[in-house]
């Protein structure tokens, strides 16, 4: 039963990785922006969030970046986009209209330990995703919770992206965040990710 329970709650981690992926890919092909539904260090506002409106959950709170959106994704509690964002004419990055975003999904979870349960992660991830590869893992605190956080590289669509999956356990759930950009625009964003990351406060 514990198995079962946590691969449930992996296979939420799996969707989140790669629905939202395909889902932001091809968001824009189907509606124009304007119809979308609207560094590991002790968190410091920047000019990328002291500007922000915080987003207010039932579980959390957390400020997202200046200038991106709110968007509905399916099988996430939230979702930010950067709808105004711009990719070199003529880039892969821009045929597709991929825009940076990111991803808040959770489950019920009652058992298993953090680390059982990235390895897991991982292992799922990679099966449905063989292009993409984890470079580094860190296991830390988030608003005094157990996490993990991983940075991945991905190459889908003649693209090349970075990403960001944290797994936070605290109290009966399981949290999962997934940050997405292009390998381009990872230095840009990579700080404000971690910045979002660290604004995070469960209630």
């Amino acid at each position: 039963m514990k198995k079962i329970i946590i691969f449930l709650a992996v296979l939420m981690v799996v969707v989140v990785v790669i629905v939202s992926a395909f889902y932001f890919l091809n968001l824009v092909k189907n509606q124009n922006n304007s119809d979308l539904q609207s560094v590991e260090k002790n968190f410091i506002p920047t000019d990328s969030l002291k500007s922000s409106n915080p987003y207010v959950g039932d579980y959390f709170t957390f400020i997202p970046p200046t200038g991106w959106i709110q968007v509905e994704m399916p099988n996430t509690l939230v979702a930010y986009q950067n709808a105004k964002e711009v990719h070199p004419k003529n880039s892969a990055a821009e045929k597709i209209h991929f825009k940076s975003y990111m991803a808040v999904s959770f489950d019920n979870i009652n058992e298993g330990k953090l680390n059982e349960i990235v390895d897991l992660v991982k292992r799922q991830v990679e099966s449905a995703v063989p292009s993409i590869s984890f470079t580094s893992e860190i296991e830390r605190k988030i608003d005094g919770q157990s996490a993990k956080v991983l940075e991945a590289d991905l190459f889908m669509q003649d693209v090349n992206f970075k990403i960001i999956l944290v797994v936070i356990l605290n109290k009966d759930k399981y949290f999962t965040i997934s940050d997405n950009t292009t390998a381009e625009k990872w230095p840009e964003y990579r700080e404000i990710f971690y910045n979002v990351l660290e604004s995070l406060k469960f209630k």
